[in-house]
């Protein structure tokens, strides 16, 4: 896999001779990871029955409600030190990365323009527009969005703020999460496991524990069975990744990427895991609906559909879920949740005869079906 590395002043958008990937040299700055107070997301001890050595890495914390902050954080400020007088932004997406764009250029009162596929239901688009940004619909998943925005930001003049490999400040600012798993894991990692589209959540992490002094443990990269380019090429034995043909059934669409032109982000990460010793999964919707299920259960955890793919892939396989395992649960499930998109827990028979009993006789109130 072509790789090279090129110092943080170096660094540029978009990829090298013959589709090689830029990774920056220099470590991640300490204001992009030590928060003056406690860490940007916290290390959540599951309790899901046979998940209890594991830890969770939730997300859900930031700004935005997902990791895409590190990544917008990090990218928008080596924009705006270049050009202090960037006329705007412009962010392919398929939720997440809009959302923060949106929020982290909201206080700097920087113009953002989202490009996101058709299928994206109108609920995780409000907190765009609340935030000022403009939103395009076009086109069936990232792979078509982030074409359309490669012609918007030349048509414009606006900079590309992107969360693939073609932007070396994605998997520079998605370090924070291996510095802060660092500071906050008493034992070695044993295994790092996280839904992956592209990639640069997983790799980011892992350098990010390497630049801790920590070793890199076992990379498990998770997708969804319905588009998953990297996990078929880990299935196959296959060297490299090619993007994905096949219709694309789920309802993951925040992991959901063909990788079309740009399938040399996956081969990096297929490389660094087989590399790790680690593995690439894919889990189908009916199990990711089962791990949002129990996180909500059994970790008051709402994560955002896609979110759930390493706890999946767990339960399906939980002699996996060894001690000093961490998953990153990578995004807030609020945009499916106000949207009546939740599921349904099973409640107390006793207490809830007891309430009924007591609202019954008292006339005061009824109990939400």
């Amino acid at each position: 896999m072509p790789l090279r590395s090129v110092s943080r002043r170096a660094a540029a958008f978009g990829y090298g001779p013959n589709g090689a990937i830029f990774e920056i040299a220099d470590p991640l700055p300490e204001p992009f990871w030590a928060h003056p107070a406690n860490a940007w997301s916290p290390l959540i001890r599951s309790t899901i029955p046979g998940l209890d050595n594991v830890w969770l890495k939730y997300e859900g914390s930031h700004l935005s409600g997902s990791f895409k902050d590190r990544i917008m954080r990090a990218s928008i400020a080596e924009i705006l030190a270049r050009d202090p007088d960037c006329p705007g932004v412009v962010v392919p997406s398929s939720g997440n990365a809009a959302v923060s764009a949106a929020a982290l250029c909201a206080p700097r009162g920087l113009t953002m323009v989202a490009i996101v596929p058709d299928v994206v239901p109108v609920e995780r688009l409000r907190p765009i527009l609340a935030r000022g940004g403009i939103v395009i619909r076009a086109g069936e998943g990232p792979s078509q969005s982030y074409a359309l925005a490669d012609r918007l930001s030349e048509q414009l003049g606006f900079a590309r703020l992107y969360s693939t490999f073609a932007s070396p400040w994605a998997e520079w600012g998605c370090r924070s999460l291996g510095r802060e798993i660092a500071s906050q894991m008493q034992g070695e990692v044993t295994q790092l496991i996280s839904p992956v589209s592209a990639g640069p959540v997983l790799l980011g992490a892992a350098n990010g524990l390497r630049e801790a002094g920590r070793n890199v443990p076992p990379l498990v990269a998770v997708q969804a069975a319905g588009c998953a380019p990297i996990a078929r090429a880990f299935f196959e034995g296959a060297n490299h990744v090619t993007p994905w043909t096949d219709p694309v059934d789920t309802k993951a669409a925040a992991i959901a990427d063909r990788l079309d032109g740009y399938a040399q982000d996956g081969t990096l990460v297929l490389d660094r895991v087989r590399q790790s010793g680690g593995s690439v999964a894919a889990v189908s919707d009916d199990q990711l609906a089962a791990a949002r299920a129990a996180l909500l259960k059994h970790d008051g955890i709402d994560a955002e559909f896609s979110a759930c793919a390493g706890v999946a892939h767990l339960m399906a396989h939980p002699d996996l879920a060894r001690s000093g395992t961490v998953c990153i649960i990578t995004a807030s499930g609020f945009k499916h949740t106000f949207a009546g998109d939740a599921p349904a827990a099973d409640l107390d028979p006793v207490a809830l005869e007891k309430v009924q009993h007591f609202l019954t006789a008292t006339g005061t109130g009824t109990l939400l079906e």
